[in-house]
């Protein structure tokens, strides 16, 4: 008799992921450029012009195996401290750094496990925000940029992104 194997029909998007899949199992990454793959070791797909994505919300990055470079914005804790509180969870041919200028993280890796680092971010960010307080004090006798010289002094850059307790801050500007 004949054999017949019926094989799923897959659109182009679902064709680059399970080619992303595959590849990925064996040390090679797809870089999409347009219409183009072009197939290279997994290590030097880190140095070419993998796609930049901004976010912090893991639902919008897809579950895949395609390598991206993704900034990740911070709101409460600092990305230095975190970067560090985070390093047992980055896989090791990914690229990961903390970028203190803008508070954030950017990191190349498949988005699968940019998608899980995401997650935990996230769930660290936000819970920082129930210790975070901002208030707005007017002045009425004092220079603010005075008060803000003396008061930075008193105030840690970082309590730690790993307590709970976010940055406090003092912001202070004219009434």
């Amino acid at each position: 008799g004949v054999q017949t194997c019926a094989l799923p029909i897959l659109n182009r998007d679902e064709a680059v992921d399970l080619l992303n899949s595959i590849l990925d199992k064996n040390g090679l990454a797809a870089i999409r450029d347009g219409r183009v793959l072009t197939i290279v070791d997994r290590t030097t797909a880190k140095a070419r012009n993998t796609p930049v994505k901004v976010g912090n919300d893991p639902r919008s990055i897809p579950r895949n195996d395609e390598i991206v470079t993704q900034i990740i914005p911070l709101v409460y804790v600092e990305a230095e401290q975190l970067a560090k509180d985070l390093g047992a969870f980055i896989s090791p041919s990914a690229t990961f750094v903390a970028n203190a200028a803008g508070n954030s993280i950017v990191m190349t890796d498949t988005q699968s496990n940019i998608r899980h680092l995401v997650e935990i971010i996230k769930a660290i960010d936000s819970s920082a925000e129930a210790g975070t307080e901002i208030r707005v004090f007017h002045l009425k006798h004092a220079n603010p940029n005075d008060v803000a010289t003396a008061l930075s002094g008193g105030f840690p850059r970082s309590s730690g992104s790993g307590s709970g307790n976010g940055n406090k801050q003092a912001q202070i500007g004219r009434a």
